[in-house]
């Protein structure tokens, strides 16, 4: 008997070897953008940094290093800050004096290479040149490139430094990928949705994303991946905050005016609109217009105003990548995290956490950061989470779930029911414009353009919702 409890307890162990081995994590680079990276509040901070979401995650592998592109605090550009709760708050950057990365002297290639702002495309041909800042050259354009990706060549090759050649490089046994983000959210942010300038074509997502995933499979046969796919960027803070409206002092509801006229119930007003309605923009009566934005004389012009139409036609391209993400994912074996969905659930029904409820809502909901984008350390912690589930149940891998409380109780989003009413800093999303919609540029930015035409993505055409 006592020999048949010790077999039976060899092969117990036995399967428990099998099942541990069918994922090695003692390797592990993720590629992505911001979401990636832990970018939070308008800036790349090593207060985010430490919380990114494959930081949480290589912790929770058991990992003694997870090698990041760390940025002294208050970050770059200076993440911003809550500077007064009353009579309403106000956000501004935390400091004029950027962050300086803290580890650019590692001689290997960091296992966190998400870069903030880039797109699907941008992981298979863009390098980055750490020596251009040590320089004292700072190029708004490639910033994030040089402190992520450092190499302009693979150190030892002549190989060109893309994230994809460094991520091969490093010779992961786990990957995970979040791109596609990008592509789409700059038609958010801008609030005008246009193909080939703030949203990428789905003719060109197709092939950039089986670019990337094939050349990694090819490259990396017996590496683990899990990807992400995007999110509904319609239903992010920084779209969904500023209602369409305003009440008069009587309780009169007034539907905001914009260049292509007054605002629905089903439209919306990025924050980037909030300092201006609070100087009597869309305000009816007033003779200043909300800008809705567009191509104004073959240039592109930002608004502030997100029609319905423009919002589906946003949730339609999102559709359409996340199913390119699907199909692509299961050619080369790779399970998705339906971010997307996950997101939804949480807009429609919150989260809840140690009897408290956490919602998308700006300020208030916990989950997301200043800049109403990205989530902070909790919304990222909750996304690592995710990803544990899903690793576990694709791989039977048995890595422990995140502690989720230790973050619900050094949340650093101040809880406020007059989120709504919120005021910017001059200037204060300007450096998100230009990192994520770097069509932008610094004169267009505070733009009261009027009676603009706008076009439906891929067609051209102007629309006046």
């Amino acid at each position: 008997m006592k020999k048949v409890n010790s077999l039976l307890a060899l092969l117990a162990l036995g399967v428990a070897a099998v099942a541990s081995a069918q994922v090695d994590f003692t390797r592990y680079v993720a590629l992505g953008d911001s979401l990636t990276a832990g970018y939070a509040s308008g800036g790349l901070a090593k207060f985010y940094q430490e919380h990114s979401y494959p930081a949480i995650l290589a912790r929770q592998f058991g990992l003694a290093t997870f090698q990041q592109p760390l940025v002294s605090d208050p970050g770059i550009a200076p993440v911003l800050k809550l500077m007064a709760l009353a009579p309403s708050p106000v956000l501004a950057p935390s400091g004029t004096t950027p962050g300086q990365p803290i580890n650019a002297t590692y001689q290997g290639i960091y296992n966190n290479l998400g870069i903030p702002g880039s797109k699907t495309g941008d992981l298979l041909t863009k390098t980055g040149d750490i020596t251009k800042l040590q320089r004292g050259q700072i190029d708004p354009s490639t910033i994030m490139y040089d402190i992520v990706l450092r190499f302009p060549k693979i150190p030892g090759t002549n190989v060109d430094g893309t994230a994809v050649a460094q991520a091969i490089a490093a010779k992961p046994t786990f990957m995970t990928v979040w791109i596609g983000n990008n592509d789409v959210l700059g038609a958010a942010l801008a609030a005008v949705p246009i193909d080939g300038v703030t949203m990428t074509p789905v003719a060109t997502f197709q092939q950039q994303y089986h670019t990337l995933l094939a050349t990694l499979r090819a490259q990396l046969p017996n590496t683990k991946i899990v990807v992400a796919n995007i999110p509904n960027v319609t239903s992010i803070p920084f779209v969904t905050t500023v209602k369409p409206y305003v009440f008069t002092s009587q309780g009169q509801k007034i539907y905001l005016q914009a260049d292509s006229g007054p605002l629905t119930d089903g439209d919306y007003v990025t924050l980037q609109g909030a300092s201006l309605i609070a100087q009597g923009y869309g305000i009816p009566g007033t003779g200043k217009l909300l800008p809705d934005g567009g191509i104004v004389n073959g240039q592109f012009v930002p608004g502030v105003v997100l029609r319905a139409a423009e919002a589906a036609a946003i949730n339609a391209r999102i559709a359409q990548l996340n199913g390119i993400i699907a199909q692509e994912a299961a050619a080369v074996g790779a399970p998705v995290l339906d971010v997307n969905s996950i997101f939804n659930d949480i807009v429609a029904h919150g989260y809840m956490l140690g009897g408290i409820k956490l919602t998308a809502s700006f300020l208030t909901g916990g989950i997301f950061s200043y800049d109403g984008v990205h989530p902070q350390r909790l919304g990222y912690a909750l996304v690592a989470n995710e990803f544990v589930k899903l690793i576990n149940s694709a791989f039977g891998a048995r890595v422990p779930q995140v502690n989720l409380q230790k973050y619900l109780e050094g949340t650093e989003t101040t809880t406020t029911v007059m989120a709504s009413q919120v005021q910017m800093a001059p200037g204060a999303f300007n450096s998100t414009l230009q990192l994520f919609v770097p069509q932008t540029t610094e004169q267009q930015r505070p733009v009261m353009r009027r009676h603009l035409r706008r076009e439906v993505p891929g067609e051209g055409r102007p629309i006046r919702p």
